[in-house]
């Protein structure tokens, strides 16, 4: 049942509440609500309602008549009632949400007029005429509707005209007279719309009809206004008599040319390539072209829709010839042969091919040319031959012909992609409903917003609802899910498996072993990696790329569709042997990625690490699972699974420590109970810098204490220094600052003893922060002053440095210079993705704005703080807490109760972006 309010003015004055029309009660109530519909969203003052509704004879008392009436049709609008709104001496009708088919048909008509398709305007164009019920407004004796019906009446007037002009330029001239006589019947007076039926009478050679219909429009104009026809009619009727070849419409010999299949379903979501396409082969330049893409992706229907429109170019034909039965290329040119009706001659169709395309102007669409790639060279003979012949080919793979020109299909834009899977699940099953946009946009990322993947799930909607689908396919079930397709179809475009397996089945057996392989990454994966899990060559690779069952990935390297790692994974599965062993090779592989990348993570090269880590975090995690799983043949058990969480770890606290990554620590730890103390100590050491940053601090400084045991011993003393001095920044963090001052001052030491082998910004950073809790200024300023003179040409680490010390001025009473420090570091942090950092900077800009006499700034950004921090899973340690409290407590406290809620209220609905450019607009 349709659902909401829906007011129809095109025609009487009708009411839909939840698709049941609404009792609006007598002509003086219904003419409230026309005038209310009428000057919406406009206040109408009692006033000018009772002029509109009575006139200078309105009733004793209008205000209570009108008191009555509203309420009456509160009660006929049901749940919708609180749209008629009371608003001082003057009633309004709040449309937001409501459909009006007025504005409905208006929005039609203006798209249908702006369609360069008539196919398309056509059919916006109908579905706005078949809105009206009548003449505009009809019944409704207002003043105010008469300009607004008058307005209507003459935009369906140029509806009507839209729809005139689409018929002709489809050629549908014969269909168009019949209904264009009754029009011009009802509008004897509009030019426009009498000429449209002289044209269409003359295009179906009816040239008398056509001309009395200009005469007899003639003698009535003259008869009404003592005018002549207008300058266009005057043309056209002079066109007609000539019997200009320009009026023509050559409709059945157009349709005659196009050799092709007939569309069932509209094309969704591939205009570009369709009018790039008929654009390159309009070029006399330009004479070969092929689609090409993985498979699902819609290389034929676009081939098709490029060939239709091309056909008024081609006198001699478009022709569509299949290949996807053949498997010898040496029966592709008896296939053309065929399709053309071109007969042999002594055994040889090529001849007769050449000597039938040569003086043709004609478009040959070969569709699924793959498994006869090697009729190539009988494409191009036929080409040099045939100088009038343009060939359109569809292939997995391209030609590698001389002026060849491919168009590669990309996957459908995301809005296309929905439009395509809900058109085709209500052609399955008109009752389903409207899902909502993410779980819809997540199904669709899943089958990887390929036409084919979504047509045939959609197929499923009468069997499952959206829900059950998505946990199908995150369970990586696509395949299961896309099949049983339509019985017409071929057997390839009947399941998503078997589509995928076409063009897997035209690889050599050892490649197709090594492509199977490749099913063990997740994500993706760069060149040296595919050769050490799958022992795929670049020549491999690029082979599988040319066939499109690899695609870039961004960034670096390639991927596999999800929908084809799926089926490659499969195929793995196939032979448990293969299997085991590429994905101990995928886990060994990314387990050394992982232990290389902790000392890029801390040097120069940290961004492209991140990078890089970004990119593998699935395949590091399907690492993960496979280590944990093998663990006990480790030796000791469970040291690899270990090595590679503590590797990530640091990773992970640069980039999500909130995440179900970290997990993994204590999960590693426990699997790893025998490990080396090294090992282990990292791991604690990763564990404790994740829960610190979590806001678990008491958790935290217990890993922290742990990892410093551990690693105090250490060979590699830099271990030891940068455990120390977790452990003491945890230890100020949870509010023991004297304590965590002696261990900072230790770890210092340590660091500065190394020479150079381990910065000392970190630790300097971490005392200054314990200084500012013990209200030692001077110390804490000396201390990040040390960090800029020591981190200059390191960008991250100054505005890391200038943060700090934006403290440090307001605790010296310098809010004017804390401002600055912010001005140099806040957007440095954002470059970065320093998200943690960033909440930090809106406790010192809260902190600012107090000094500012801005408390009620301080309270929206202390509780965006919080909501940034509730984001990342993290809760406030007590250090921070207690800084808090001291700089912005009382004076958030002092606010009035009801400024303090809505301050507090604006800063919970900011996301951390938007905080942060509300703190820099206020306050930089």
């Amino acid at each position: 049942m349709d659902s909401g309010l829906r007011i129809g003015v095109l025609g009487p004055l009708e009411v839909a509440v939840d698709g049941v029309v609404a009792d609006l009660g007598g002509p003086k109530q219904r003419a409230v609500l026309g005038v209310l519909v009428a000057l919406a969203p406009e206040a109408v003052l009692v006033e000018r309602l009772v002029d509109e509704v009575w006139g200078s004879g309105g009733p004793a008392n209008p205000l209570r008549s009108l008191q009555v009436y509203v309420s009456a049709l509160r009660s006929a609008l049901g749940p919708y009632g609180d749209r008629l709104l009371n608003e001082g001496r003057a009633y309004r009708l709040d449309l937001s949400g409501v459909e009006v088919d007025a504005l409905r048909f208006d929005e039609l008509v203006a798209s249908a007029l702006a369609e360069p398709d008539p196919a398309a305007a056509l059919t916006e164009v109908d579905e706005a005429l078949c809105l009206w019920r009548g003449d505009a407004w009809s019944g409704l004796d207002v003043p105010v509707v008469v300009p607004r019906a008058v307005a209507l009446a003459e935009r369906r007037l140029a509806a009507l005209a839209a729809r005139a002009r689409a018929m002709l330029a489809l050629g549908r001239h014969r269909e168009a007279v019949p209904w264009l006589e009754q029009v011009v019947h009802d509008h004897p007076l509009h030019e426009e719309l009498r000429g449209h039926l002289m044209l269409a009478l003359h295009r179906c050679h009816r040239q008398a009809e056509a001309l009395a219909v200009y005469t007899a429009g003639r003698d009535l104009k003259a008869t009404e206004t003592g005018l002549d026809p207008g300058s266009d009619l005057q043309a056209l009727q002079a066109a007609i008599l000539a019997d200009d070849p320009a009026l023509r419409a050559e409709d059945v010999e157009l349709r005659a040319r196009r050799h092709l299949p007939a569309q069932v379903t509209r094309l969704l979501g591939r205009d570009d390539d369709v009018t790039g396409l008929v654009d390159l082969l309009r070029d006399p330049e330009q004479r070969l072209a092929t689609i090409t893409g993985p498979g699902g992706i819609g290389k034929t229907r676009v081939g098709i829709a490029v060939a239709h429109r091309l056909a008024a170019d081609h006198p001699d034909g478009v022709w569509f010839v299949g290949l996807d039965a053949l498997r010898d290329p040496r029966l592709v040119a008896r296939a053309v042969a065929d399709a053309v009706g071109v007969e042999e001659v002594a055994g040889d169709v090529v001849v007769p091919l050449k000597e039938h395309f040569a003086s043709r102007v004609a478009l040959l669409l070969l569709d699924n040319f793959e498994q006869v790639d090697d009729a190539a060279p009988f494409v191009a003979e036929l080409l040099a031959a045939a100088p009038g012949l343009r060939v359109l080919v569809t292939s997995r793979v391209r030609l590698r012909l001389y002026g060849e020109h491919v168009r590669v299909l990309d996957p459908l834009p995301m809005d296309d992609a929905i439009r395509l899977f809900v058109e085709r699940a209500r052609s399955a099953d008109h009752r389903f409903p409207d899902a909502p946009t993410a779980e819809l946009e997540e199904l669709c990322d899943h089958l990887d917003r390929l036409p084919l993947a979504l047509e045939l799930v959609a197929a499923r909607a009468g069997e499952h609802p959206v829900g059950t689908m998505l946990a199908q396919l995150r369970a990586r079930q696509a395949l299961d899910l896309a099949a049983d397709g339509p019985r017409d179809r071929t057997a390839r475009q009947q399941t998503l498996r078997d589509a995928i397996a076409w063009s897997v089945d035209l690889l050599p057996p050892d490649l197709a072993d090594r492509f199977a392989r490749l099913g063990a990454f997740a994500g993706g994966f760069d060149a040296d990696a595919a050769e050490a899990v799958a022992g795929a060559t670049a020549a491999d690779i690029e082979t599988l790329a040319r066939v499109n069952l690899l695609e870039p990935r961004p960034g670096a390297g390639f991927r596999l569709l999800e929908t084809v790692r799926e089926y490659a994974a499969e195929r793995l599965a196939g032979d448990r042997g293969a299997e085991d062993e590429a994905l101990d090779r995928h886990a060994a592989w990314f387990h050394d990625l992982a232990a290389a990348s902790v000392g890029g993570l801390r040097g120069n090269q940290h961004r492209a690490w991140r990078g890089r880590l970004d990119r593998e975090r699935a395949n590091c995690r399907l690492a993960l699972e496979r280590l944990a799983a093998a663990a006990d043949r480790d030796d000791p058990p469970g040291v690899r699974l270990l090595r590679t969480a503590a590797a990530l770890g640091l990773y992970w606290y640069r980039t999500g420590p909130g995440s179900e990554d970290t997990e993994w620590l204590p999960r590693a730890l426990a699997l790893a109970p025998d490990a080396p103390p090294e090992i282990r100590g990292q791991a604690e050491y990763a564990l404790a810098i994740c829960l610190g940053e979590q806001g678990r601090a008491e958790l935290a400084h217990e890993h922290s204490r742990a990892a410093y045991e551990l690693l105090r011993d250490s060979v590699d003393r830099s271990w030891a220094a940068r455990a120390l001095n977790t452990y003491a920044g945890i230890t100020r963090d949870i509010g023991r600052a004297e304590e965590a001052a002696a261990l900072m001052d230790e770890a210092i030491a340590m660091r500065r003893s190394l020479d150079g082998a381990l910065g000392v910004t970190v630790a300097l950073a971490n005392r200054a922060m314990t200084a500012l809790d013990l209200g030692d200024v001077d110390r804490a300023r000396e201390c990040l002053e040390e960090c800029l003179r020591t981190e200059g040409e390191d960008e991250l680490e100054v505005a890391l440095a200038q943060a700090g010390l934006a403290d440090v001025e307001l605790a010296a009473g310098l809010p004017d210079a804390a401002a600055d420090r912010l001005r140099a570091s806040v957007d440095v942090l954002v470059a970065h993705g320093q998200d943690y950092r960033l909440i930090e900077c809106l406790e010192t800009f809260a902190a600012l704005a107090v000094q500012r006499g801005a408390a009620d700034l301080a309270a929206t950004l202390v509780a965006a703080a919080d909501r940034a921090l509730a984001d990342e899973g993290a809760v406030q340690v007590p250090a921070d807490a207690t800084i808090r409290e001291r700089r912005t407590g009382a004076a958030i406290r002092a606010l009035d109760p009801g400024i303090r809620a809505a301050a507090e209220a604006r800063g919970a609905e900011l996301d951390l972006p938007a905080a942060v450019a509300l703190a820099r607009q206020r306050l930089l």
